[in-house]
């Protein structure tokens, strides 16, 4: 019973876009984790080392791997759906008025920002996931990012996550029924502040590109600038 309730809420047209709105904020909530896990970098490399070591022996952690893929196909499958459907019920002329109306270029661009995402993502994960670790994750994440182009790759994938959050997370509340005078301001400031913190991906990459020793610098030791 309801695997048949599930075929047919998928199958219309609200259904799909409630898929690509829930999994697409499951998603944004999972970045912000992966950046807050990132930031254990600064820490040092006991502390990053120890943190992936305990989700790599952790046997939750397959599972949680499984629940994410699903969530990727999820959104990807139906956010291609919904895409394809608008543009063949479009009205005639609407790609020459897309930025009339309140357009963003995050909206207008959602298409273009989704794919890049994708790229970068399996990027990210061919450099990282399925790649060799004997030296040790910190290790490996530093001497990334100290190649000036996957730091551009990087940064670029980071400026699309964010432009593409800008008005996805808005967006998936929206569609969920949450559009309040109230609320719906806070929600568009909360998708704003998020797209910000995506940026924070870049930042770390540059940071180590420049090779800039922070906990030199605030014990009034020369900055160390490897090349």
């Amino acid at each position: 019973m309801e695997i048949t309730f599930i075929k047919r809420f998928i199958t219309t047209s609200i259904g799909r876009k409630a898929v690509m709105a829930v999994s697409g904020l499951l998603l944004g909530g999972f970045m912000l984790v992966h950046l807050a896990e990132n930031l254990l970098l600064f820490k040092g490399e006991a502390a990053y080392n120890g943190w992936v070591d305990m989700l790599l022996s952790n046997p939750v952690t397959p599972l949680l791997e499984l629940g994410l893929l699903f969530l990727f196909l999820a959104h990807i499958i139906t956010g291609a759906w919904v895409r394809v459907e608008d543009f063949l019920n479009a009205p005639s002329g609407y790609e020459a008025r897309k930025w009339q109306g309140g357009r963003t270029i995050g909206s207008a661009t959602m298409l273009y920002t989704a794919a890049a995402v994708l790229a970068y993502l399996a990027y990210h994960m061919l450099t990282f996931r399925f790649t060799d670790h004997s030296m040790g994750f910190y290790q490996m994440v530093t001497y990334a990012f100290r190649d000036p182009v996957f730091v551009a790759v990087y940064v670029a994938g980071s400026a699309a996550l964010a432009l593409h959050l800008s008005h996805g997370m808005q967006s998936a509340f929206q569609t969920l029924g949450v559009n309040h005078p109230k609320y719906t301001p806070l929600i568009k400031i909360g998708g704003i502040l998020v797209a910000v913190a995506m940026t924070g991906f870049a930042l770390i990459s540059v940071y180590y590109l420049l090779g800039i020793d922070i906990k030199a610098a605030q014990a009034g030791y020369n900055v160390v600038i490897i090349r």
